[in-house]
């Protein structure tokens, strides 16, 4: 425990913070808000939040001419709040009753419904000085957990925000006031919105989020949102947490999270399957968000164990992508998600586009290329094709996201790409086992039509280049992001996580090859495939000298060799390329007399398989 040691560092860092905050600019180009001079000094408290073994006693130190005041339920300290005289006693449960946060009107019929309940497991200081002349300083957050059973092996959210902002008459968790008034009288006239379908940045409450792992690893000022679209009607809500300047001065949180790159916002959604799956193919050509379990503790009340991912949005697109947040036009569903008045139009020239060309064209298909990355759709397709994704369509859990004006950066050609969005899977009866679902031919219960009725694909199936992109993607995908290996690498990555989740522990084992045989027969009958899949076997004359690009991989050679399947129906294009200090000599086979010294090829499989090797050698 750290007492009085720590408040001194506090205050030394705040003065640092406040001076830093007028000379900085932050890392993006934009000015910051204009600095208005230093808040009055706040109360320091004798410990930080975290865990703790035994209850402690916790101090309050005022700064000179002012009292502290403070809360135990999130709520934001003012007059009327306990004013401190003495320490206070932390201690298991946040020294109130075990079972106290109740939730009733969060769904459409409440008065049916049993309500909510949330054991407090934490405790939630919120503290302010005030002034004799009136001023106030900036509230004090920490949360404190006692004792055991508090997931200090996870990551653990918590998250602190005003009851009345969740749960008030205009509380985001709640049907609210005037949907109450309207579902508890004659129920005349039009049914008002309930407040947790509400959306936009008009229904984001100001709140705190601290992250511990083990020990406390941010604590950040941030707006809440619910989060969701079918999921916002039951009683167990999700949250978005968004860092932005007006809360904390930066539009990014402190901390990577996810590792790596940097996050401006998270979303805390059930599914596991949705974030497996997004992990398996980060290397293809279609955005995708990272996702890592947590615990999540409201006003210290743990709330539930669920996923935090990644949103998209301008930001995500920025540190991924390189293009600046205001260039981004986000479509979501087939709705304008970000952007300005009139970017929607750019989405909807891609059909007007396909309506008014024959896709059987080359020069047309060349022409769409430049409208959208079709490989990035091609991606995006055969993910929810293997894994038999059947709630989406391309107005229904679809993002798609372009620059608006070009410019010399990779993503900056003004085409169209596609993410990955809500891969939990429906788990409903289609009347054959999961692996067993073809996806082209099934009708779905909440997407409509079959995935081979949808307008973009009809129209681009019709083209014969993209007939063969498509087959070749899937089969570049089947044999490096779907092979048995690479997803029981994936999943023992996830470790305890994915069993708590209901995986068993031999499930890629079984489910990966028992789809990709169903798979691969339902892709020979949608694109009326006549060969066979044959073996295409890779190697490399000396280990380290270079690599090989087949199709849209690049397969793993560090053993000297590689082997995959692939139609012969579609030739196979293969790529040479010599690393430093090498050079690349020529593809040697057995099945030919001589060495070829192009670096491209095309290579149509025969029956019985091909074996190529490519053969580099020293520059001397």
């Amino acid at each position: 425990m750290k007492k009085i040691d720590f408040c001194i560092v506090l205050g030394v860092a705040a003065v640092f913070a406040a001076l830093l905050a007028f000379f900085w600019q932050g890392e993006e180009t934009e000015q910051r808000e204009a600095w208005s001079g230093f808040m009055p000094e706040a109360p320091c408290l004798s410990a930080e939040s975290g865990f703790y073994e035994e209850p402690f006693w916790l101090e309050m130190i005022a700064p000179e001419g002012a009292k502290v005041y403070y809360t135990l339920d999130g709520s934001l300290p003012d007059a009327e709040a306990c004013l401190y005289r003495e320490p206070i006693e932390i201690t298991p449960g946040g020294g109130r009753e075990s079972e106290v946060t109740f939730v009733r009107n969060m769904q459409l019929d409440w008065v049916e419904a049993e309500g909510e309940s949330h054991v407090n497991a934490a405790t939630v200081i919120r503290a302010c000085a005030l002034y004799e002349d009136g001023r106030a300083s900036e509230t004090v957050t920490a949360t404190y957990f006692v004792g055991e059973g508090h997931f200090r092996d996870k990551l653990v959210v918590s998250l602190v925000a005003d009851p009345e902002d969740l749960f008030g008459d205009n509380g985001i968790y709640v049907t609210g006031k005037a949907y109450d008034e309207w579902y508890l009288g004659d129920q005349s006239g039009e049914m008002p919105v309930p407040n947790f379908l509400q959306r936009g940045e008009a229904w984001e409450r100001p709140g705190v989020v601290e992250l511990f792992s083990g020990e406390s690893i941010l604590q950040q000022k941030v707006g809440l949102r619910i989060q969701g679209a079918s999921a916002r009607d039951y009683g167990n809500k999700r949250f978005s947490v968004y860092a932005r300047k007006k809360y904390s001065g930066s539009s990014w949180l402190e901390t990577s999270l996810f590792g790596g790159s940097r996050v401006h916002s998270f979303a805390l959604r059930s599914g596991f399957m949705n974030g497996y799956i997004q992990q398996l193919v980060q290397d293809r050509d279609v955005a995708s968000a990272r996702s890592r379990e947590v615990i999540v503790y409201l006003n210290g009340a743990l709330w539930y164990i669920t996923m935090a991912q990644e949103k998209y949005s301008g930001k995500f697109f920025q540190e991924n992508y390189g293009i600046q947040d205001d260039n981004i036009i986000m479509v979501k569903a087939g709705a304008l998600e970000k952007g300005q008045e009139g970017d929607l139009a750019l989405y909807h020239a891609v059909y007007e586009f396909l309506n008014a060309h024959d896709m059987g064209e080359a020069s047309s298909y060349e022409a769409l290329d430049r409208l959208m990355d079709i490989q990035s759709y091609i991606d995006y397709c055969c993910v929810n094709v293997y894994f038999a994704n059947l709630d989406f369509n391309e107005t229904k859990n679809t993002v798609c996201w372009r620059a608006r004006k070009t410019g010399h950066g990779k993503y900056e050609d003004g085409r169209w790409r596609w993410a990955l969005y809500d891969l939990d899977l429906e788990n409903l009866n289609y009347g054959v086992a999961f692996e067993e679902i073809n996806t082209f031919t099934t009708d779905t219960h909440y997407a409509g039509s079959a995935f081979n009725t949808r307008p973009m694909y009809v129209a681009l199936k019709k083209n014969p280049e993209f007939r063969r992109q498509f087959v070749t993607s899937f089969m570049d995908m089947v044999n490096t992001d779907f092979t048995v290996e690479r997803a029981s690498e994936v999943m023992r990555e996830w470790g305890a996580t994915a069993q708590w989740w209901g995986m068993l522990p031999d499930w890629t084992e079984t489910f990966f090859p028992a789809r990709t045989e169903a798979v691969l027969g339902h892709l020979s009958e949608e694109f009326g495939l006549t060969g066979k899949c044959e073996s295409l076997r890779l190697a490399v004359s000396e280990g380290g000298a270079g690599q090989i690009l087949l199709n849209t991989i690049r397969p793993d050679l560090t053993q000297g060799e590689w082997s995959g399947r692939y139609f012969t129906d579609y030739p196979v294009t293969v790529t040479a390329v010599a690393q430093e200090g090498y050079r690349f000599v020529g593809w040697k086979s057995d099945a030919w007399e001589k060495t070829e010294t192009k670096e491209t090829l095309e290579i149509k499989l025969p029956a019985g398989g091909f074996s190529l090797e490519a053969v580099f050698e020293k520059v001397r």
